[in-house]
């Protein structure tokens, strides 16, 4: 696994509040643990220096729905994902005062988190500051499928986002490796299970918007007849706003 993180990339973090938690964990000592002491924690070492936190748009509970699965998302900039198999990474606390119970937050919440490579980025439209919105579109092709058709899927999807009010760039993505709260908790030494590691979609694109994207464009992406997306094993849709943005706030600016 490790010989593969490495280069430019991000850590994608989506979670929610476990349901088994919902008696004693409320979302605002989540987010307060999350803002304050967790990103606090990682923005301050050498390998990660920007932050961003947001909220999906279609959020009913912090227990997550079947619309918004796991509602928060967190992700990390970095020059180089081979700082995530350091032992600076590895140190970062997963226990905190703030939270209850154990106060170890893999006891209390659901976290995905993906490793994720970046493959190249259009030219940003006067970016002056975070994008407050996010339209992210991630399939998993067929295994068949060519670079080369995944690349002009992608290409033709960020046309047609380039032409909605709003648009600011795209920022273009694949999966290196991802891990859920068994694999999190053997990262950190913690006891664990057996659960298998997940699968999520294998390339992304995060559009990056000043405004919330419309109805019509995500009907557009929705719609795209292309055969990579009507033969894709997964393929997900999502808008989040932001929340919170902490370091330097550069995302591969």
């Amino acid at each position: 696994m490790s010989e593969n993180i490495k280069g430019p990339g991000m850590l994608w973090v989506t979670s929610r509040i476990s349901k088994s938690s919902a008696d004693i964990l409320d979302e605002t000592t989540f987010l307060k643990w999350y803002d304050d002491d967790h990103i606090a924690e990682i923005v301050a070492t050498d390998g990660i220096r920007n932050a961003f936190r947001y909220v999906h748009v279609d959020k009913e509970s912090a227990l997550g729905s079947a619309v918004a699965p796991k509602p928060f998302l967190a992700f990390y900039p970095m020059d180089d994902l081979a700082f995530t198999q350091g032992a600076a990474f590895k140190q970062i606390r997963v226990k905190s005062d703030i939270l209850p119970g154990s106060g170890i937050i893999y006891d209390l919440a659901d976290i995905d988190v993906s490793y994720l490579g970046l493959v190249g980025k259009s030219d940003a439209k006067a970016k002056k500051e975070p994008a407050q919105y996010l339209l992210v579109s991630a399939i998993e092709p067929v295994n068949t499928t060519s670079e080369a058709k995944i690349n002009a899927f992608f290409e033709k999807q960020t046309e047609a986002a380039s032409r909605a009010a709003g648009y600011i760039r795209t920022v273009r993505v694949k999966l290196l490796y991802a891990r859920t709260n068994a694999q999190s908790r053997a990262l950190k030494g913690l006891p664990t299970t057996d659960e298998a590691a997940p699968e999520p979609p294998t390339w992304q694109a995060v559009h990056e918007f000043s405004i919330e994207p419309s109805s019509e464009l995500k009907k557009t992406v929705e719609d795209d007849q292309s055969e990579v997306l009507q033969r894709a094993k997964q393929n997900e849709l999502n808008v989040y706003a932001l929340a919170r943005v902490q370091g330097e706030g550069k995302f591969f600016e």
